[in-house]
């Protein structure tokens, strides 16, 4: 499962919102990954905040949820969605230590992906939030 690099939700947002302040920041990463064959992934996790995320910017938004989720679920039912939900409960001490180590720059969700790559093997996160700096086996790639 090595040489993957997972897609944080920051970069996902912004690349499916086209309203979003980072959009073409990030539609531009997005092109160099794909033109350097990089293979992506997500995690579930990742999965769940998108989601999230567009559930409330299209209540703020007064749009339609129904709509933007089809859309959504099409471009990124084709990437690898790595599970780390599963295994939350068993790294849950560790996932609050980094959480600690990190003084809670890292959320949950933040922690359990840094964990979740680590046991996989992937070291490479494409993300916009600085915080991910702070973990030492990570590369970001911006």
């Amino acid at each position: 499962m090595t040489n993957k690099i997972i897609v944080d939700t920051n970069v996902l947002v912004a690349l499916l919102d086209s309203r979003d302040i980072h959009h073409q920041r990030a539609a531009v990463l997005v092109q160099e990954l794909e033109q350097n064959q990089n293979p992506v992934a997500i995690m579930d996790c990742i999965l769940n905040e998108v989601y999230t995320v567009f559930a409330r910017r299209c209540n703020e938004r007064g749009q339609s949820f129904s709509a933007v989720a089809g859309s959504i679920r099409t471009k990124l039912e084709r990437l690898e969605t790595i599970a780390a939900y599963p295994s939350a409960n068993r790294r849950h001490n560790r996932v609050l230590d980094l959480m600690i180590t990190t003084n809670g720059l890292l959320n949950y969700h933040d922690a359990l992906i840094c964990l979740t790559m680590k046991s996989k093997k992937l070291r490479e996160l494409a993300t916009f939030d600085r915080d991910f700096q702070s973990v030492p086996w990570l590369t970001i790639i911006e």
